[in-house]
C-alpha cells in the first residue's frame, strides 16, 4: 500500500460539507475526490489506497457502520475521519470503538482544523507504521539472537561433554590414597581445571589450575592444559624434571610458547612413591592448598608468578612429610564469591575452620552450597587429596 500518494476521499452526499473540505485542502498538496456511493468508495482502496478517508454520517444513502467495517477489511491502519453534525453526533463514539480514527463536527468555523485534523491523522498513520515496522525488525533481530544463542548453546554443551572426558575419574584411588574433585563452572565451561595421574616411576601428580577469565576462552585452555598433562606423563624421564618447581617452569614455558593472553595460577604436588612425602610447588594459585592432620590444620605456603606471563619466572619446590592419615584440600579463588564473611581474611579463616571439621569433599560442597547453586559469579573448584588412617 502506497502513502505516497495525497488522494483524500470524501464519501459524502452533501455538497456545503464537501466544499468545505475541497476549500480547506486547497493548495495543500491533496487531491480531494468526491464519492457518493459506499461502492466507489470501497473500490479506491486498495493497492493504491488514498491517504486518508472522510466518512459522512449525515448523507441518507450511505450507511456509515457498513462502510467503516468495509473499509477496515481493506485497510486496516487507513486514517477514517467521521464528519459528524448536531443529528448523528451521537454515532460518533460506537464508530470511533468500530475503527474510526477522528471526527470533524460540522460545519467546521475554520479551514485550518480541517488541515490540522488530516495532517494529524495522517502522521499518526506514519507514525502506527513506523512502530510496527521497528516491532517486526526487533522480532526478526530477536528471533535470529535466539537462534545463535541456541546455536551457541549446543556448542557449549559439545564443549562440556568434552571438558567433561577430559576430567580424570573421581573418586579416585590409588593405593591407600583417594582423590575427589568437584567444579561449579559460572556458565557452561569452566575455565578451573583439575588433572592427577600416576607418574611411570609410582610417584602421584596432580594440580589445580585456574585459567584467568571463564567461559569458552577459559574452557580452551583447560584443553591444552589436559594436552601439556599427557605430554608431561609420557615425556617424564626425557624432560629430567626433578621437583615440583621444575615441572611449573615446564608449564610456564610450554603456555609462553603458545602465546596466549590469559595467564594460569596452579598448584601442583607430587607425593612419593611411599606416600610420605609431598613435594608442591605453587605458581601464584589462591588460596593456597589446607593440609589437615589430626594434629593441626594450616595452609601450605604460597609463593610464585602466573604461568604463561613471564619467561623468567623460578618456582620453588617445598616438602612437607605426611602423617599416616591427612587430607589436602585446594579451592579456586570463585569460592570466596560466595562466602558472606565480609573480609578475605575471614573468609580465608572460615575455608580453614570448614576442612578442620571434615575434608570430605561432599561435606564441604554441601556447606558451600554448590549441590544448590544455579548461578556462581565464578567457577568453583574443590579437589580433596586424603588417606585415612
Amino acid at each position: 500500500m502506497s502513502v505516497g500518494r495525497r488522494e483524500v476521499l470524501v464519501a459524502s452526499e452533501t455538497a456545503s460539507a464537501n466544499n468545505k473540505i475541497t476549500e480547506s485542502l486547497d493548495d495543500s498538496g491533496f487531491e480531494v475526490s468526491i464519492i457518493t456511493t459506499p461502492e466507489a468508495c470501497l473500490s479506491k482502496i486498495g493497492d493504491d489506497s488514498p491517504v486518508l478517508v472522510f466518512l459522512s454520517l449525515f448523507s441518507p444513502h450511505i450507511d456509515a457502520q457498513e462502510l467503516l467495517e468495509g473499509i477496515r477489511e481493506l485497510e486496516a491502519e487507513l486514517p477514517v475521519i467521521l464528519m459528524a453534525d448536531e443529528q448523528s453526533v451521537e454515532q460518533v463514539v460506537p464508530l470511533l470503538g468500530a475503527g474510526a480514527t477522528d471526527y470533524l463536527l460540522f460545519p467546521v468555523a475554520h479551514a485550518s482544523l480541517v488541515r490540522y485534523t488530516v495532517t494529524r491523522n495522517i502522521e499518526r498513520r506514519l507514525e502506527t507504521r513506523r512502530r510496527k515496522r521497528s516491532e517486526r525488525d526487533l522480532k526478526r533481530l530477536n528471533k535470529a539472537l535466539v537462534d545463535s544463542l541456541k546455536v551457541l548453546e549446543r556448542d557449549q554443551q559439545a564443549g562440556l561433554r568434552v571438558q567433561q572426558g577430559m576430567m580424570p575419574e573421581s573418586p579416585f584411588v590409588l593405593d591407600s590414597l583417594t582423590l575427589s574433585h568437584r567444579i561449579v563452572p559460572s556458565v557452561i565451561l569452566s575455565g578451573d581445571f583439575i588433572d592427577y595421574f600416576e607418574l611411570p616411576d609410582h610417584r602421584l601428580l596432580f594440580y589445580i589450575a585456574d585459567v584467568s577469565g571463564h567461559g569458552t576462552s577459559g574452557a580452551i585452555i583447560t584443553v591444552l592444559l589436559k594436552s601439556l598433562s599427557t605430554r608431561l606423563y609420557n615425556e617424564m624421564e626425557e624432560l629430567g624434571l626433578a621437583n615440583a618447581g621444575e615441572m611449573l617452569g615446564w608449564f610456564n614455558r610450554e603456555l609462553l610458547a603458545c602465546g596466549l593472553e590469559q595467564h594460569v595460577t596452579m598448584f601442583l604436588g607430587v607425593i612419593g612413591k611411599n606416600g610420605r612425602t609431598l613435594r608442591y610447588a605453587n605458581a601464584a594459585h589462591f588460596p593456597a592448598a589446607i593440609l589437615s592432620t589430626p594434629e593441626s590444620t594450616q595452609y601450605l605456603e604460597m609463593g610464585g608468578l602466573p604461568l604463561g606471563i613471564y619467561d623468567t619466572a623460578g618456582y620453588r619446590s617445598r616438602e612437607v612429610v605426611l602423617p599416616e592419615s591427612f587430607t589436602l584440600v585446594m579451592f579456586s579463588d570463585g569460592v570466596f564469591e560466595i562466602l558472606s564473611e565480609e573480609t578475605l581474611r575471614a573468609k580465608e579463616e572460615y575455608l580453614l575452620s570448614l576442612v578442620k571439621c571434615s575434608g570430605d569433599i561432599e561435606v564441604l560442597a554441601d556447606h558451600l552450597g554448590l549441590g544448590e547453586v544455579k548461578e556462581v559469579p565464578d567457577d568453583i573448584a574443590v579437589f580433596t587429596v586424603a588417606r585415612a588412617g
